[in-house]
């Protein structure tokens, strides 16, 4: 598994956690794109686990409480 694989699969698995978040505290998009002061289309994007800096995605994350918890397996 090369770099870019492993940037594009935490994104992937991550987007749709932060989805399930969202919906779960009743919060709209806009919502939380004000509370961040981003633009509504990068949570989408987030969300989505399409290509966005890790920072944008650490914000959201640090937003709701959240860690990242990294696991090797085989």
């Amino acid at each position: 598994m090369n770099y870019r694989t492993i940037q594009e699969t935490w994104r992937q698995d991550i987007g749709p956690q932060l989805r399930q978040i969202r919906l779960a505290k009743r919060q709209t998009i806009s919502f939380v794109a004000e509370q961040l002061k981003f633009p509504v289309d990068w949570i989408d994007i987030i969300e989505c686990g399409q290509r966005l800096s890790f920072k944008k995605y650490y914000r959201l994350i640090d937003y709701y409480g959240k860690k990242i918890h990294i696991q090797l397996v085989d």
